[in-house]
């Protein structure tokens, strides 16, 4: 896992921040690359390591840096099959939340050997939901917060997403219908030639 949030790292960088940034942030965190291999290992904690570096070369906080990089997975053009992956767990946003146990297992289908976080789910109310995320990676819950944010925008749905409490993260859904959604089909859109 950490090869692959040092991968979107890079890109986050890269597209927010330019080249020279994430130059940088590589010089800083004593890397001698400036590339990451997302089925490479690398060592543990480096991930929080260098996302420390990215915090400090441009003057964020670690948790920003993280959260932002998880919006930018699910928004960015370049990633349009994160967003696609997310979308095929519901039809709604509530309906999103409760697929995201079963997460780890569908990314497992297509890349046995990753290793995901684990989320456990539970619905405190008709519109909150608790979310805990298990990770060795001390970022992993704000990627996660990022990617909650820019999936309700996605699907229309205003909501409140706390996760600087007990270690859990916690959405409240206040109009799941607030916005229109952005247009999703299960079949990808013809390419014309």
């Amino acid at each position: 896992m950490d090869a692959l949030l040092l991968r979107s790292l890079q890109g986050y960088v890269r597209d927010t921040f330019g080249h020279p940034a994430w130059t940088a942030i590589c010089r800083r965190a004593d890397l001698n690359f400036e590339t990451f291999e997302p089925m490479l290992r690398y060592e543990s904690g480096m991930a929080d390591r260098v996302a420390s570096h990215a915090a400090y070369t441009l003057g964020r906080s670690v948790d920003t840096i993280w959260e932002d990089m998880g919006t930018y997975l699910v928004t960015n053009p370049g990633h349009e099959g994160v967003r696609r992956l997310l979308r095929f767990g519901g039809s709604s946003f509530a309906d999103f939340l409760h697929s995201l146990e079963e997460m780890p297992g569908r990314a497992r289908l297509a890349m046995p050997d990753l290793d995901l976080p684990e989320f456990t789910l539970n619905q405190v109310s008709e519109d909150c939901f608790e979310i805990r995320c298990r990770s060795p990676i001390g970022g992993m819950k704000r990627v996660l917060v990022g990617m909650l944010t820019a999936m309700a925008d996605d699907y229309g749905a205003l909501c409140l997403i706390d996760g600087d409490t007990d270690g859990l993260i916690k959405v409240r859904i206040l109009d799941s219908a607030h916005a229109t959604g952005r247009r999703f089909d299960l079949t990808l859109p013809e390419r014309s030639e």
